[in-house]
């Protein structure tokens, strides 16, 4: 099993809750977990580390990574600059096929807010939305940001109360996109984002607050 694919398995597994934020990565069981040796784990580790999803430390002991509050404030506040723009530039030069991959991957990210994929439905559907604007840099830094706050929602089982609400704002976006409407659907958006913050916020242990 090379390194890629030990990252790749551990990478959805920390988006899908299974490690929580700060909890460690034993370089010992994850080798005996997959049969190999350390060296691809050390790797894999050095994989996840360079994508932002763990921390490793002098003593070469890896944990997923684990924001305070007021970093989460502001990766989401960068979101919505960055998300609401891109969305801007996307329905200016949307095709008919782009509206068409929308409604496609809108069907599938409802079939899988209810699972284990919810975050990669998710992030499907958003990706949708931004690819017509065709700013790919851009377009990677959101979804940088978007896996951290992924990493927190899942690891602090935040998601699925609000599965509801998330739908329902995902069908309000995809209503102004077909209308064109820049303006409501950046303003659904935005409302979108912050209310995913503020609701992980509520749900941060106290053990994560100083308090």
């Amino acid at each position: 099993m090379s390194a890629e694919q030990i990252a790749a398995t551990l990478e959805t597994e920390i988006v899908e809750g299974r490690f929580r934020p700060g909890e460690e990565l034993k370089q010992g069981e994850i080798a005996k977990r997959f049969a190999i040796s350390r060296i691809p784990v050390r790797d894999a580790l050095q994989l996840l580390a360079s994508r932002g999803m763990i921390s490793l430390v002098p003593n070469r002991r890896a944990r997923v990574i684990s924001l305070e509050p007021a970093e989460i404030s502001e990766i989401y506040d960068l979101r919505v600059l960055l998300e609401t723009d891109c969305l801007h530039h996307a329905i200016k030069q949307m095709t008919e096929n782009d509206l068409g991959a929308i409604e496609v991957a809108y069907a599938h990210s409802s079939i899988d807010a209810g699972t284990d994929r919810w975050a990669s439905g998710d992030w499907a559907f958003h990706q949708s939305l931004y690819l017509p604007a065709r700013r790919p840099r851009q377009l990677k830094l959101i979804e940088e940001l978007r896996r951290t706050c992924c990493i927190h929602i899942a690891g602090y089982g935040v998601l699925p109360a609000q599965t509801r609400d998330w739908l329902e704002d995902h069908k309000d976006i995809l209503s102004a996109v077909r209308n064109r409407n820049t303006a409501d659907a950046q303003d659904i958006l935005k409302r979108h984002i912050m209310d995913a913050c503020a609701t992980l916020l509520s749900a941060w242990p106290t053990e994560n607050t100083g308090s």
